[in-house]
């Protein structure tokens, strides 16, 4: 603008607030998965015993799901890769 700002030393900057994530503890996750049932049980466990995302857990095809290796395979996951993550124990049934 052209304007003098003037003397800027006592100016304190402002500082972000510090965010703590929020994470449930295994007993919280057990009383939730409980509660599940069906596909929402199914999507539940692939989300926590995989560390799917949401739209990973729904693109899931079947050819995607490797029981003998106990493997998923993640295709055009973030950043649009693809990737390998474990096939949790209690999704096999």
């Amino acid at each position: 603008i052209g304007r003098d700002l003037g003397a800027l030393g006592e100016v304190v900057r402002a500082r972000r607030p510090v965010r703590i994530p929020v994470v449930l503890t295994v007993e919280e996750v057990e009383s939730v998965l409980a509660r599940l049932e069906g596909d929402t049980l199914v999507v539940a466990l692939l989300l926590w015993g995989g560390g799917l995302r949401l739209l990973e857990a729904l693109r899931l095809r079947v050819q995607d799901v490797d029981f003998d290796r106990r493997e998923l395979r993640i295709r055009d996951g973030k950043g649009r890769r693809d990737r390998l993550t474990v096939l949790p124990e209690r999704a096999v049934e």
